[in-house]
This record gives structure tokens, C-alpha cells and sequence, in this order.
């Protein structure tokens, strides 16, 4: 298994695969000449139960009192950065700037626990904030990923002092991305993501961190990617709260237990977010929690004129600066570049300062069209009166590869019934993909027979789609327990085969959802829905709509053993034979939000 497990590392290197702990640091970078700023205020500040936060305060020019922009995060990569154009920024527009690094990290009193702490200390710091002399009493909060994350926590205990905020690209929904992909550990992000927090520099990182060509030759590495049980595989790579961590995710296997009600938002948080939010992501970002957080702002908040979401053609570090020359094969023109920096001084003006805002601000929802290279604002997302249209899977019986017979069409119906994979745990689907971004050249992988792949006919004319797309799939297996992944891409007249947003996945366990873990009947036919990330894009006329289903995506996904054992703990593996059904009874399809521009 190992020896395979190697070669397909190998494959990774021969593709140019960049392995990444996606995060916050693309957006962590400090000018080489940084100009000279006011002198930084260094304090620890006490939380409700003693412990104290190291906490940092740069005041702007003036008398004051000022209102405050915070920013609270678990980066000590970012005590170097903190000082960057965004930030200097707003000390020129007169906010009082303020960094807290989070209990447990560095030396910082208290145990690191994900996320779990972020409400109370958020809350104590904001309230901290506003007893200053300094401060007066308005507080915002600002900043990407797990920055962002610490701003809907604090902003569900309803502090006074805040009154706005504003999160880049949040992680919210973490049996749907990290640390699970529809219920699927991510052990290869975990593992670099946990080892990200202990980092003061990149010079500390060792061998094979965030670098798959030192992975190849590195025994550990093998070992941390393919050990079994799944539980003791960072043992001897992380150590002290990040391991605990590490394997408190994996011995939560189900959604709802008191573990995740403690650290994930639920419609109860929400409904206590009574303040506006301004929630920005990018059409290349791979996590999906921007959209997931503003649904259930949505469905629970109040307040929903001040709510609004922007969408540009940004990563995930890319939407914190709002300036892509480029993203894979996109070119935009300067028509994607957005001013973010005068955008969130216009909001907390608004909404700290009481002014007018000072540049436009978005409607409810603005999203930028690629492909078409367009900006459009709606009332709200998905867009109203919006309906999904239907993509039906068929073959003659052999989807398997693009040399197979796999077909799409708009209209229900297969020659043959079904068609046949398998998943195999110790020779998995190699996704060549950047972690950062989702955005990867398929082609390759969709040569291996294990990926079932039904192509459209070329467009008859652009097709836009702009949303959230769903997989319902009629699948039956050989064993109690798989994995699907499912991925939608646009394919070139020259075979190249470009994914549109990061698909959808699901470990079968959870089809009934992320609270209860049923195992299949095996030959069984089960209708199971995926929900895929959201594109906003328009294909191109003669281009071809590709959608490819497999049982495993290594190494973004971490295999399933198939044997219906709890993951944790499983050592055995087994391979598992998977059946697409697309008769007429069994009418398996994508579901598209297509729209005319």
C-alpha cells in the first residue's frame, strides 16, 4: 500500500503539484520597505477566567477618541504582517487598530482549542476595547479564514461595542470543508494547517511541509499519508494542543454532539447576529463557508438590508486584497480589481462612524461573472426566481476515462442503465488542484478509468451559471461505506479540462446527514443529493460541460477504507465497487442554476 501510496506522490511531483495549508498566509505579506507608523501599544489582556491574550494596539494620529478595528487570530505568522497597506489604511482614516493572538498559541495563556473560545474572548476584548480611553465604543472587526471565523463568534454573543463586521472568506460548515469535505477528513490539509500555527517563519517548516516534491522521499511523510489507524497519524509530526486538536476532530465523528455545538455556529448563533455584516469571497476560493454563513444569516438573522456579499475573481487569499492580474487560465482585464481597502473604510464609516459612506457600496449581493468578465448585483442569493436546470447522466454502459462513452443532456434518458467504478483506498485518484485557489487542470486524472466521465455536446451558446449547483446521484455499493466526489468542469476545444468551483463530496456514511452514520446495504440502490460549491461563470459557445463522479480525489481527500469501521480507528481496507444508475427510473443529474446574462 505504501509503495503505491509513494508512486502516486511521484505522480503529484510530475504534474507540478504545489501541496499548501490554505488558511491566511497567501495574504500574510509585509512590504519589504514598510513605512514608518505610529508606536504599537504591546499588552495582555484578561479574559473572564484570567487568562491573559497578547493583544496589540496602534492608535492613529489625533487626539481621539477613535473607533477601533480588531482583528483576533491564531497565526503567529501573522504577528510579522500585521502591519500591511490594509491596515495602515485604516489608521489613516482614523480607526484605532487592534491584533489579539488567540489563548493557547505562542505564549499566550489557556489551551488552544479550534475556534471553541472565540465567542467569550472575542467578547471579552471587544468589551475591553470599548473601556479604553481611547476607544470610543465602536468596534469592528476585519480579516480573512480563520479571522474571519473569530468575527461570526464573536458577533453571536452580541458584545455592545460591536457594530460591525466584516469576514473574508470563512470556514462555517466544517462537516462540508475542513476538516471534513462532506463528511471526508482532509488529513493531508489538518496535518499542515496544525503544523501553520506553531510557525513564527517559513524557515521552521522542515522537511516536506507545503512542498510535495520533499514528500516523495520523505519516509515520515509516507507514514503521515498513509498510516493507519487514521487517529495516531500525526503522532511525531504535531505534538502538544494541535495534536490534541488533530484527533478530537477525528473522535467527533457526527455533527450535533455537545463537541460541535460548542465550536461550529448554528442557527442559534445566527439569529443572535443582529449587526451588519459585509461577507466577501472569490470564485476560486476552495472553502465554501462564505456562502453557508450568509444563508444562515439569511434564514436566522435580522437586519438584512445592512447584510451584503461580494463575490470577485479571487483565492482565498486573493479576495482579501481585491487585485487579481490573473487566476489559472482567467485573464480579467483589470475588470476584476476592486478597491477592498476604500470598500471596508466606506462600511465601518457607515456603520462605526455614522457617515455617508465615502465609495459605493455593493447592493445586497454583487458577484463577478468570469468568463464573461461581467459584474452583476441581485437582491439576494440564490438569485430570486432562479431555477435550477437539470443535466442527466447517461453512457452505453462505460463511462469510465474521457475515452469512455459517458454522455450529459437535458432531457432524462441512457442506453445503457449503469455504469461501474471502483474506489480503491490504496491506489487512489490523483487531483492535481491548488489548495489555495480549487482551480486545477483536470485532463490527466480524467484519463484513469477509476473517474466516470460524461461530457455534454459543444455548447450551441454561452451558458451562465451563477450559484449553487446539486448532484442527485442513484448509486448502489459493493461495501457498507464510500466516498463520492463529484466535480463539474469546462472543457477546451484542446482537451483542457478546467474545474468550475471545488464540486461537492460526500462519504456515504452520511447520507442520511453529518448527525447519524448509516451504513449502506450493499447493491442497494440509494438517491443521494450533493451539494456542489458555487461557480459564477459563463462557458463559452463551443466549449464542453464535463461532469466527473469517483470514489476517491487523493490527496486533498483522505481515502475511505470502505470496510464501514469507524474511520478513526479502521486499519483494514478493502476495495469498493461502485454503480451509477441513470435508467429512466433512476434519473441521476446535476442540477444547474443557469441564467441568461
Amino acid at each position: 500500500m505504501r509503495k503505491r501510496l509513494v508512486d502516486v506522490c511521484r505522480a503529484l511531483l510530475l504534474a507540478g503539484m504545489l501541496a499548501s495549508a490554505a488558511g491566511g498566509v497567501a495574504w500574510a505579506q509585509q512590504p519589504a520597505d514598510p513605512p514608518a507608523r505610529p508606536a504599537e501599544m504591546e499588552v495582555r489582556v484578561a479574559m473572564r477566567d484570567g487568562a491573559k491574550l497578547l493583544t496589540y494596539v496602534n492608535l492613529p494620529a489625533g487626539e481621539g477618541p477613535f473607533p477601533t478595528v480588531l482583528v483576533r487570530t491564531p497565526y503567529l505568522l501573522s504577528i510579522g504582517p500585521r502591519h500591511n497597506a490594509i491596515m495602515d489604511a485604516y489608521l489613516e482614516a482614523g480607526y484605532a487598530v487592534v491584533w489579539q493572538l488567540a489563548r493557547g498559541i505562542g505564549d499566550n495563556d489557556g489551551r488552544y482549542r479550534f475556534i471553541a473560545d472565540d465567542r467569550n474572548d472575542g467578547y471579552d476584548c471587544i468589551a475591553w476595547i470599548a473601556d479604553q480611553p481611547w476607544s470610543d465604543g465602536n468596534v469592528g472587526m476585519d480579516h480573512g479564514s480563520y479571522n474571519a471565523m473569530t468575527q461570526l463568534q464573536a458577533a453571536s454573543t452580541a458584545p455592545p461595542a460591536l457594530k460591525a463586521i466584516i469576514p473574508f472568506v470563512p470556514s462555517s460548515h466544517f462537516f462540508r470543508e475542513t476538516p471534513y469535505s462532506g463528511g471526508i477528513f482532509m488529513r493531508y490539509h489538518m496535518l499542515n494547517w496544525h503544523k501553520l500555527l506553531r510557525l513564527r517563519s517559513f524557515e521552521e517548516t522542515g522537511v516536506g511541509f507545503m512542498d510535495s516534491r520533499r514528500v516523495i522521499d520523505d519516509p515520515e511523510w509516507q507514514r503521515l499519508l498513509a498510516s493507519r489507524p487514521l487517529l495516531d497519524s500525526a503522532n511525531g509530526y504535531l505534538d502538544g494542543d494541535e495534536l490534541v486538536q488533530y484527533r478530537r476532530f477525528l473522535e467527533e465523528p457526527v455533527l450535533g454532539s455537545d463537541y460541535w455545538r460548542e465550536t461550529m455556529m448554528m442557527d442559534e448563533h445566527y439569529a443572535r447576529v443582529a449587526i451588519p455584516v459585509l461577507l466577501v469571497t472569490g470564485n476560486f476560493d476552495p472553502s465554501i463557508g462564505t456562502l453557508h454563513a450568509w444563508r444562515e444569516l439569511e434564514e436566522n438573522a435580522p437586519d438584512p438590508q445592512h447584510r451584503k456579499l461580494l463575490i470577485g475573481p479571487w483565492n482565498h487569499g486573493g479576495s482579501y486584497v481585491g487585485m487579481p492580474p490573473a487566476e489559472g487560465p482567467y485573464r480579467f482585464d483589470g475588470a476584476g480589481v476592486v478597491d477592498v481597502s476604500a470598500l471596508r473604510i466606506a462600511f465601518f464609516d457607515r456603520y462605526l462612524k455614522g457617515l455617508p459612506a465615502s465609495v459605493s457600496l455593493p447592493q445586497r449581493v454583487r458577484v463577478f461573472v468570469t468568463g464573461s468578465n461581467v459584474w452583476r448585483e441581485f437582491d439576494s442569493l440564490p438569485v430570486p426566481g432562479l431555477e435550477r436546470t437539470a443535466v442527466y447522466l447517461a453512457s452505453e454502459g462505460t463511462a469510465n476515462g474521457v475515452r469512455g462513452d459517458g454522455s450529459l443532456g437535458f432531457a432524462p434518458g441512457s442506453a445503457a442503465p449503469s455504469d461501474v467504478t471502483v474506489a480503491d483506498p490504496a491506489n487512489p485518484v490523483v487531483a492535481i488542484t491548488d489548495m489555495m485557489t480549487g482551480i486545477g487542470e483536470y485532463s490527466d486524472s480524467h484519463r484513469n478509468e477509476a473517474v466516470l466521465v460524461y461530457d455534454s455536446a459543444p455548447l450551441a451558446e454561452p451558458v451562465t451559471v451563477i450559484g449553487e449547483s446539486r448532484a442527485v446521484v442513484h448509486v448502489s455499493i459493493s461495501t457498507p461505506d464510500t466516498d463520492l466526489i463529484v466535480n463539474l468542469h469546462e472543457v477546451y476545444p484542446d482537451g483542457r479540462a478546467i474545474r468550475l468551483g471545488t464540486g461537492g463530496a460526500l462519504r456515504l456514511r452520511y447520507h442520511e446527514g453529518f448527525d447519524r452514520e448509516v451504513r449502506l446495504e450493499p447493491g442497494r440502490v440509494y438517491p443521494v443529493e450533493i451539494p456542489l460549491a458555487y461557480i459564477g461563470h459563463t462557458l463559452a459557445e463551443g466549449n464542453v460541460l464535463r461532469v466527473t463522479i469517483s470514489g476517491t480525489e487523493f490527496p486533498i481527500l483522505d481515502p475511505n477504507p470502505n470496510t464501514g469501521e469507524p474511520i478513526a480507528t479502521a486499519t483494514r481496507m478493502q476495495t469498493s465497487e461502485i454503480r451509477i444508475h441513470h435508467d429512466s427510473e433512476h434519473p441521476s443529474r446535476v442540477e444547474l442554476p443557469i441564467m441568461e446574462l
